[in-house]
């Protein structure tokens, strides 16, 4: 996964990445307790239900490629599986793709990518999202418990890679607001909200790594239609205590089914 380094003391990362915005342009509904009355209720999961997403690289807008999710176990487990569709094809005005082919000189290939599992829907245990598959004990919420905003909740657990063993895993999730965002897919009334990840890497060579996510969740499609994520680290041998940033993206829903 690639990577740029940016220049930023500790004390002032510390102190900005508590109040780093997400931007997603959106209409603000309610900020209230409740949600709206016209608001779906959560879709439950059913063989065959299918995501469909634009992948883009969160600080300069390119289209990267685009990601398909599709429910394909209910029984203990909600396993999902997820490919790429190659070679960035997605039907969004915002973002072109010939300028990008252009770019990159070449097609690039479809391929499976690591499943996601849940032990009960919206209870993740086998995380694929991060680039490296973490495996959560105990499994953690993907999305607020109670879709309401105000809703928050501080989740202690540890995650295994296939890089060491079990790291702690601190996390915030809150719920902000309800909002109305359109995609490429439609428009959709979505809950907001923000993760703050606090982790010890698998790679020991960083320290004080942090995640930021915003995500727009929509419960009549039972997943996100916009997630934005991003994270941040140190090396440790790092002599001018430089933060490395990694590699950001964005993922608009196209269609689902």
């Amino acid at each position: 996964m690639g990577e740029f380094m940016r220049t930023l003391t500790r004390r002032s990362f510390l102190i900005a990445s508590a109040t780093l915005p997400v931007g997603c342009a959106a209409n603000r509904m309610d900020d209230g307790i409740a949600a709206p009355a016209s608001v779906a209720a959560l879709r439950p999961p059913t063989i065959g239900q299918t995501w469909r997403y634009a992948k883009h690289d969160l600080f300069n807008g390119a289209l990267l490629d685009t990601q398909v999710d599709r429910v394909s176990s209910v029984d203990r487990t909600i396993d999902i599986e997820s490919r790429t569709e190659g070679d960035g094809t997605a039907e969004t005005p915002s973002t072109g793709t010939s300028w990008w082919r252009n770019l990159v000189g070449h097609q690039k290939s479809a391929f499976a990518l690591p499943a996601e599992i849940h032990s009960s829907w919206g209870m993740i245990l086998v995380d694929p999202h991060w680039g490296q598959v973490h495996v959560y004990e105990p499994p953690i919420p993907l999305w607020p418990t109670t879709l309401q905003p105000g809703w928050q909740t501080r989740i202690r657990a540890h995650y295994k890679s296939s890089e060491g063993p079990a790291q702690p895993w601190n996390q915030t999730m809150k719920a902000e607001a309800w909002e109305t965002i359109t995609v490429p897919a439609g428009q959709f009334k979505t809950l907001r909200y923000v993760n703050v990840i606090r982790f010890v890497s698998s790679d020991a060579g960083r320290t004080d790594s942090v995640r930021q996510e915003t995500v727009w969740f929509a419960p009549e499609v039972g997943r996100w239609v916009v997630r934005e994520s991003k994270g941040s680290y140190y090396l440790d041998d790092s002599v001018d205590d430089t933060q490395a940033v990694e590699s950001s993206f964005r993922w608009e829903l196209l269609s689902w089914s």
